[in-house]
């Protein structure tokens, strides 16, 4: 049973030590030139696999388990630190005394030594990668690169065609049109018509007054090219064709709602939206 049970510890510290390696290179090959962005977090998954190899081989030490797992891993732990047992630590006794206090000249222990090695290997391969040979992406580099890509995503959106005017708008009454439309109306039209419409500097837009007209095409062209004299600028250089007929039908749903401290009417009384 206890041989069984140090196998089992066994293939999961050796789970724990491969599985960042076989993770990593099971990508494809686009994503493999971040293999060395993934060393420090693979290096630190390796160190930690180590220290729980020492807290089990340190248990079957006290455990006094004469398996032969137990052998084994006993005599890899004399490998890996190479120490004097304490019946020869006079061997290595230096001649000089602290107060008591003597100091052993051991050597190094081989599993630290090697790895400082593998540091010291790995950061040769880190630097011919990417500052002498430059296969590796710089920070610049990556930056621009993000940059670039913004670029291209901000051009796609720039480019993209509305077959949408002012004579074939349409008044819109699905829920995610409504919410898009009052997104633009709160972040552009608030400060001048207010959160509800009720208006402020702007003229109050839950009545039933109009001053340009309750149509779908007119207050689309409102919203299009602005109404100078009154100090409402054109929105289509901000909006594209199908953000202003969102925001126009969001604009004619607040026909009627009667907000709150409504600013006095302006304009004509129609009673109903018109939808066309």
């Amino acid at each position: 049973m206890k041989l069984l049970s140090q196998l089992t510890l066994s293939r999961v510290l050796l789970f724990l030590l491969f599985s960042p390696f076989t993770a990593l290179f099971a990508k494809g090959d686009e994503e493999l030139t971040g293999v060395f962005e993934y060393g420090a977090v693979i290096f630190l998954f390796f160190l930690f696999g180590l220290l729980l190899l020492f807290i089990l081989l340190h248990e079957m030490e006290e455990g006094k388990d004469k398996s032969l797992m137990a052998v084994f891993w006993s005599k890899f732990s004399a490998a890996m630190n190479d120490g004097k047992p304490i019946e020869k630590e006079n061997e290595i006794l230096l001649e000089h005394d602290y107060d008591g206090i003597k100091e052993l000249d051991n050597n190094l222990p081989p599993w630290w030594k090697y790895l400082f090695y593998v540091t010291i290997i790995f950061s040769v391969i880190y630097m011919a990668h990417y500052h002498v040979l430059e296969s590796g992406p710089s920070s610049d580099g990556e930056y621009l690169a993000e940059l670039k890509a913004a670029e291209l995503e901000k051009s796609k959106i720039s480019t993209v065609t509305y077959n949408i005017t002012a004579d074939n708008a349409k008044l819109l009454t699905d829920a995610g049109s409504l919410a898009a439309g009052k997104e633009l109306y709160t972040k552009n039209c608030v400060a001048c018509h207010g959160q509800n419409g009720e208006g402020l500097v702007g003229p109050n837009l839950a009545d039933n007054y109009f001053i340009h007209g309750n149509t779908m095409k007119e207050v689309y062209l409102v919203i299009q090219n602005g109404v100078t004299e009154k100090g409402m600028l054109s929105w289509k250089a901000q909006f594209n064709p199908k953000q202003i007929e969102e925001v126009s039908s969001y604009v004619l749903s607040l026909v009627g709602t009667n907000p709150p401290n409504p600013k006095a009417p302006q304009g004509n009384l129609i009673e109903a939206v018109s939808t066309n």
